[in-house]
C-alpha cells in the first residue's frame, strides 16, 4: 500500500465515520466474545468442580471479562466517534497509542474490583481442583 492508497483508506473513513465505528465495534465484540468462549471451552474439565456447573463457568466468564472489557468498548466507541467523526485530523499513531495506554492502565484498574476478583477465583478454584482430580 503506498501512501496514494492510506489517503483513500483515510478519506473513506471521513465519509463514513459511523460505519468506521460500527465496524470496529463489531470486531471487538467478536473478539471479546471468541476470547470467552475459547477460555470456557478450554477449561470443560474444571467445570465439574465449579459451583454453578458449566453455566456458572460460563457466566463468571463473561461476567469477569466483560466487566473489564465492556467499559473498554465503551470508551473505544467513544474515542472513535471523536476521532472519526468530530475531529478526523487525529486520526493519528501517537493519538491511538495513547488510546491504547490508556485502554491497558483501565483494564489493569478494573481487574482489582472485588467482585472480578471474585469470579476469578471462582474459576481458579476449579481449575485448580480439576488439575488436581487428574493428577491422582
Amino acid at each position: 500500500m503506498g501512501y496514494g492508497s492510506h489517503n483513500a483508506v483515510s478519506a473513506w473513513q471521513q465519509a463514513h465515520p459511523l460505519t468506521m465505528v460500527l465496524i470496529s465495534s463489531a470486531i471487538s465484540v467478536l473478539v471479546i466474545s471468541l476470547i470467552v468462549l475459547i477460555r470456557w471451552g478450554v477449561s470443560h474439565k474444571a467445570w465439574a468442580y465449579h459451583p454453578g456447573g458449566a453455566s456458572g463457568f460460563l457466566k463468571d466468564e463473561c461476567v469477569r471479562w466483560g466487566a473489564i472489557l465492556v467499559p473498554y468498548l465503551a470508551l473505544s466507541i467513544g474515542f472513535k466517534v471523536f476521532v472519526y467523526d468530530l475531529h478526523p485530523e487525529f486520526n493519528r499513531p501517537e493519538l491511538w497509542g495513547g488510546f491504547i495506554v490508556v485502554a491497558i492502565i483501565g483494564r489493569r484498574l478494573l481487574a482489582r474490583v472485588p467482585y472480578i476478583k471474585a469470579m476469578g477465583r471462582h474459576i481458579d478454584l476449579a481449575k485448580e481442583k480439576a488439575k488436581a482430580a487428574s493428577a491422582n
